[in-house]
């Protein structure tokens, strides 16, 4: 019996991985879901899974950095990075020993994933693959070669998960839990902070304009300064304003 641990922190996603790898491998047994990093390296090492489905950006320990750990301690479990990053990320996993699941799950490309597995856990590993995963993960660990830029987030809507395109965010403000994020056509909320997210955008279309802001500045309509050095924003097509903390001020000098 094949076992596998799957690591995701929105529930929704683990929900939906779990009921399709049901579909493409009904005799996989699932002996652990977490929802954070940590809490996957610790799973591994208690249920030494033949598989672990981890997606790469999860708090406290990333997918990369708990894949990195299992190489170290040898248990044997192949990793199946769970992503939603662009080409460049997949090109890196194409050329290593690794196998990977893109977002939104798509049923007939994780059962490739799936026969792939069952392939490799029919054939003995070696000290070459072992060595090629190794040298993929520095490469995607160090800074030339971090995954690209998030092109889509998940905002959880009652049952369902919606998927929102980065490129159509207006701007995003978060509290201590949830970030909400605002795009033309409405708002969704997702159980994650800035900071989480902020890693994962392109910093040269996303700009910090307050400790619980984050703008597209494609979306900025107007810049406007006002008395007693303040300053707020106005976005295309919407009546609200945004204050720009003194900090980030320093941003749109010039403009």
């Amino acid at each position: 019996m094949t076992t596998a641990l799957i690591a995701d922190d929105e529930p929704l996603l683990r929900d939906e991985l779990r009921d399709a790898l049901r579909e493409c491998w009904p005799e996989l047994e699932l002996v652990d879901e977490v929802a954070d990093g940590l809490a996957a390296l610790e799973g591994i090492r208690q249920h030494k899974p033949d598989v672990a489905f981890l997606d790469i950006r999860m708090p406290r320990l990333s997918g990369l950095e708990v894949a990195e750990q299992v190489m170290r301690d040898m248990h044997g479990t192949h990793v199946v990075f769970v992503t939603a990053f662009d080409d460049h990320a997949i090109d890196a996993f194409e050329r290593g020993a690794v196998d990977y699941v893109m977002k939104p799950i798509r049923v007939a490309r994780l059962a490739r994933t799936c026969e792939r597995l069952r392939a490799r856990a029919a054939a003995p590993s070696t000290a070459a693959a072992s060595l090629q995963v190794s040298e993929l993960l520095r490469q995607l660990m160090n800074s030339n070669g971090k995954p690209s830029y998030l092109k889509f987030v998940q905002a959880s809507a009652g049952k369902h998960v919606r998927f929102v395109m980065v490129d159509e965010i207006l701007y995003m403000q978060s509290d201590t839990k949830y970030t909400r994020i605002v795009t033309a056509s409405g708002d969704a909320w997702v159980r994650k902070t800035l900071v989480e997210f902020e890693s994962g955008l392109d910093p040269d279309m996303f700009w910090r304009v307050h400790r619980n802001t984050i703008v597209n500045i494609r979306a900025i309509d107007l810049v406007v300064r006002e008395e007693f050095e303040r300053l707020h924003l106005t976005i295309k097509g919407r009546a609200e304003k945004i204050d720009v903390s003194r900090p980030h001020q320093s941003q749109f000098r010039g403009m």
